[in-house]
């Protein structure tokens, strides 16, 4: 076809994979893009490789395309049952105010909560760090809408493209750069959109 010629080559080999599974079931970017919440933008950043895959996303995915989890992505042996979201844990602090999120690990199942009954993909984070205490303590469990942008004053998990992840409160997003809250100790911080992998809403705790 084509149309396949004018596609963008894929970053790596990993990606180039995934995407001729994807063409070979007769998929394309716009419906793995609604099958993950995302644009077409987040979809040519994947490819590029600048924007990560995240493990829940890789488990959709591969669901998706009727497969199982390449070992390359498995996250233990917790098997997720109806009615129930997987639990991951941050991967590890990499500074006083950000977490590993491109890594994160499967530790459990946990009941869905009812602000999640329409979420697509949605799952649920460990809080492992203080910079939101005291709303959350480390151990707490905070729900998430997946690639949903929060309300104002709504906490939120934002990801950059590095990988990196922070629990905050969604402040506002204006000309082109996004301002979030923590708690402990207050302070705000500014990302600019382009350097926006994902946001996810929180829209429960536990």
């Amino acid at each position: 076809m084509s149309d396949t010629r004018r596609r963008a080559e894929p970053a790596t080999p990993e990606l180039r994979s995934l995407f001729d599974r994807i063409y070979a079931a007769n998929k394309t970017n716009a419906d793995l893009g609604r099958l993950l919440g995302l644009d077409g933008s987040q979809v040519t950043r994947i490819i590029k490789g600048t924007r990560q895959i995240q493990r829940h996303e890789w488990k959709r995915i591969e669901e998706w395309l009727g497969s199982a989890i390449p070992e390359s992505h498995e996250t233990g042996e917790v098997t997720v049952m109806p009615g129930l979201v997987p639990l991951y844990g941050w991967a590890g602090a990499a500074s006083d105010e950000r977490l590993t999120f491109a890594e994160q690990t499967l530790i459990g199942a946990v009941p869905r909560h009812p602000n999640q009954q329409n979420a697509r993909g949605a799952f649920a984070l460990r809080v492992s760090d203080e910079s939101m205490a005291p709303r959350y303590e480390p151990g707490e469990t905070v729900y998430v809408a997946p690639n949903q942008w929060p309300a104002r004053e709504q906490d939120c998990v934002l990801v950059t493209h590095e990988g990196y992840g922070y629990l905050k409160r969604f402040v506002r997003r204006f000309d082109g750069v996004v301002t979030v809250r923590q708690l402990n100790p207050e302070s705000e911080l500014t990302f600019p959109v382009d350097d926006i992998a994902a946001m996810h809403a929180v829209v429960g705790r536990g």
